[in-house]
């Protein structure tokens, strides 16, 4: 199962599947990946919103991942301070 890692404060980082993608978007100042199996994982900052070029990053690195195994693609947002959540669609 490919993921991308998220790098948090510190040494700190998250994770979020890189697997059965079907979008990547700006919902209300947060990146919401959506999944086939109709589940979300949601990319939040606690102190400032995220933006286009936050979830473009996640879009680049969910493609070098797609479908590939192993170690996961660091991805550093503009904001460290994220709270990852998956919940169903």
């Amino acid at each position: 199962m490919g993921h991308i890692k998220l790098k948090k404060a510190g040494t700190a980082f998250d994770i979020a599947s890189a697997d059965g993608v079907i979008s990547v978007k700006i919902v209300s100042n947060d990146i919401v990946i959506a999944y086939s199996g109709s589940t979300k994982t949601t990319i939040a900052s606690a102190g400032s919103n995220l933006s286009q070029a936050d979830a473009q990053l996640v879009i680049d690195a969910i493609d070098v991942m797609d479908g590939a195994s192993g170690p996961g693609k660091l991805v550093t947002l503009s904001q460290t301070d994220l709270t990852v959540t998956g919940a169903s669609l």
